[in-house]
């Protein structure tokens, strides 16, 4: 269901303890900045539409195929088969263990938190919140992973010029903000005044920033 790249620091020593990071769609290049700190492992879903997505839904965009909403399957073989083969390998702290992704991958980190509590560090950058009733779930649902520190980032131009669903995200996104906030205690809330696809290297350089905050790296 997923391809696994493991980017290991330069210096790897494995006596020391490391950080990791789990990034849905496996772009490790965007998390340059922690290379050497952390552990990082790029997930690459065969089918992100399905990996990435809570419940089957109709695809919003004519002739692209739907959303399989396979997220459970897709969690599971992460975190019950998957990282346990690499805590085993690698010497990893267990209490700095981060999941996360853009878009997609972003709404897949986000709905991770109402169904396992395993990751210390979720983010999520530009999720795919106007995803269908994912806000009425995650307002209705008890989320299991209450102690994680969570980073939320959206753009206060996404959708635009679209003529469905999309349109709607700046607001949907600010309506899941709040609804995260209301369950979960450490909440980093950030929006900026750019569509879906800009300014990629600033978002995640700033997302940077906050990892290695709270990495304490």
């Amino acid at each position: 269901m997923f391809k696994a790249k493991i980017n290991l620091p330069k210096n790897y020593d494995k006596t020391k303890s490391y950080p990791l990071i789990l990034l849905n769609d496996g772009e490790i290049f965007r998390l340059n900045a922690l290379k050497d700190k952390a552990i990082i492992i790029g997930l690459k879903a065969v089918n992100r539409l399905d990996a990435f997505t809570p419940k089957p839904a109709k695809n919003i965009r004519p002739g692209i195929p739907d959303f399989g909403g396979s997220a459970d399957k897709y969690h599971q073989l992460i975190f019950e088969t998957f990282l346990p083969e690499v805590l085993s390998e690698y010497n990893i702290d267990y209490e700095r263990i981060v999941y996360g992704g853009y878009s997609l991958g972003g709404l897949a980190a986000v709905y991770s938190l109402s169904t396992i509590d395993i990751p210390a560090i979720v983010f999520s950058l530009c999720g795919s919140f106007w995803y269908p009733d994912f806000i009425k779930y995650c307002k209705d649902t008890d989320f299991k992973n209450k102690k994680a520190s969570v980073y939320l980032l959206n753009g206060k131009n996404e959708g635009d010029k679209h003529n469905n669903i999309l349109e709607n995200a700046p607001k949907i996104a600010a309506d899941l903000h709040s609804i995260i906030k209301e369950k979960i205690m450490d909440v980093t809330s950030v929006f900026d005044n750019y569509g879906h696809h800009e300014n990629l290297e600033s978002r995640y350089s700033n997302l940077c920033i906050w990892l290695s905050e709270k990495l304490k790296v």
